[in-house]
């Protein structure tokens, strides 16, 4: 099967439910050999995509959920539930973490340091790509506790904070 999807329930600030995705693709990326691609996708140590994750957030009766949807690249098999419970035992982790106060800079506080390593590119050339045109070419110079990218754009340009919802890198 190709697709894991699934419900969590983190124990988080509404404002912190943003992590969830990039707690979650880290999860893939162990469980897969990977590494990340920001801002949640799993790619192999040479870039070739493994899987996309994306989270869609809500609010019920039970309180805050997100919807998470794991599809593996290119046709390639996935061990749904082996990938479900390496998600899920991550959010319990970062939802714990949260709860103990770990994460009052920002929602990937706990994780940002597992993150950054696992994150490819990192110093980097991308392209900030923006309604499929690329708006800014420079040097991936970090991620923050917020998920926002930072891009060192070529010429000396000020730095570009780039959230996932705003635009997508792409190595160069």
């Amino acid at each position: 099967m190709g697709v894991a999807s699934f419900t969590v329930r983190p124990d988080v600030p509404m404002g912190h439910v943003t992590g969830t995705p990039f707690v979650c693709a880290l999860a893939v990326a162990r469980a897969l050999g990977g590494r990340v691609s920001w801002p949640h996708d799993v790619v192999s140590a040479e870039g070739a995509p493994l899987a996309a994750v994306r989270g869609r957030a809500g609010y019920d009766e039970g309180g805050i959920y997100v919807t998470c949807e794991v599809a593996a690249a290119d046709g390639r098999e996935l061990d749904a539930v082996a990938v479900e419970a390496a998600a899920r035992d991550a959010v319990g982790a970062w939802s714990a973490d949260v709860a103990a106060g770990r994460a009052a800079a920002g929602p990937l506080a706990p994780v940002l340091g597992d993150y950054f390593d696992a994150l490819l590119g990192m110093g980097e050339a991308v392209e900030v790509v923006r309604g499929g045109r690329v708006v800014a070419r420079g040097t991936l110079a970090g991620v923050d506790v917020w998920g926002r990218a930072t891009v060192r754009p070529e010429g000396g340009a000020p730095e570009l904070e780039v959230a996932p919802e705003q635009a997508e890198l792409r190595r160069a």
